[in-house]
């Protein structure tokens, strides 16, 4: 199959570093592009037949509402725009889970997510991202093909902040709380996203995808992180009790894809397991 000439947007971020790298070993044709500014509008995008578009903003401290907006919604339309004017045929976008406005929950039935979920964001990053996607539905013809990823949580190497907070509990509680094996988390290996995208534009695939590593929960997550740590039912069950709690909630409590969601290529993005995912971050291979 003949390569393409992509564009990936950022420079500095860890994603969109991570895919350059990827697609690049894969040998396709790609460069990376900075959105600071307006420098970025002077470029000539007539040479790429597909744009990535990783660089937006997320919650942290020091985030206004207006930087959502300004950021995910309006650069992405912008972006988008200037992307069909000028010959672009593929627009990959990274979105986020947050656009269906779920929350962790302590009943796993309550916490999933399938294809009727509709799509209710309750924060401005999500709702931000939301309306990204709108705007690239509105653009989308037989000439200009929109696929929207709408990632779970990432992690990766350089990016373990998800990961961390587990590691966090395990240090604090000394056992792993064996009791929440069903309350899934979908979070995704930077690798596995990765391989999607390269999927993804190989293929030529369309619409909306929504990945995740498999079905694994917060009580394999801190088994992973620490193998050797022994498994408490009892601190499962005390903190089941105290489910109500919001704490209990984000970090056991259930946010995930239903798996008919996920099985997009028949899982082949799924490169490494959530196992050997944290091996690989901690350089054990």
């Amino acid at each position: 199959m003949q390569k393409k000439e992509i564009l990936v947007t950022g420079k500095k971020g860890n994603i969109s570093v991570k895919i350059a790298e990827w697609l690049t070993e894969r040998g396709h044709a790609v460069e990376t592009i900075s959105l600071r500014g307006d420098a970025w509008l002077q470029e000539n995008f007539q040479n790429y037949s597909a744009v990535v578009h990783v660089a937006g903003i997320v919650p942290k401290e020091g985030v206004t509402a207006e930087d959502f907006y300004k950021i995910n919604t309006d650069l992405t339309k912008m972006l988008a725009e200037k992307a069909k004017k000028e010959g672009v045929r593929h627009f990959v976008y990274v979105s986020s889970m947050a656009v269906y406005g779920r929350s962790q929950h302590i009943s796993p039935k309550k916490g999933v997510i399938t294809a009727a979920t509709v799509c209710e964001p309750n924060s401005d990053y999500g709702k931000s991202k939301w309306l990204a996607e709108e705007a690239l539905r509105a653009l989308e013809d037989e000439n200009f093909l929109v696929t929207c990823i709408r990632v779970p949580s990432v992690y990766g190497e350089g990016k373990i902040e998800y990961l961390e907070q587990y590691r966090h509990l395990n240090e604090k509680f000394g056992k792993v709380p064996y009791v929440f094996t069903k309350n899934y988390k979908s979070l995704i290996y930077l690798g596995n996203l990765c391989e999607l995208i390269h999927l993804i534009l190989e293929s030529q695939t369309g619409g909306v995808i929504c990945p995740d590593d498999g079905k694994y929960s917060a009580a394999d997550i801190c088994s992973a992180i620490s193998p050797d740590m022994k498994k408490s039912r009892m601190l499962g069950w005390l903190l089941r009790i105290m489910g109500f709690q919001s704490g209990v909630k984000r970090y056991f409590g259930a946010i995930f894809y239903d798996e008919r969601l996920t099985e997009v290529f028949e899982g082949k993005y799924r490169m490494f397991s959530l196992n050997e995912a944290i091996k690989i971050i901690n350089n054990e291979e």
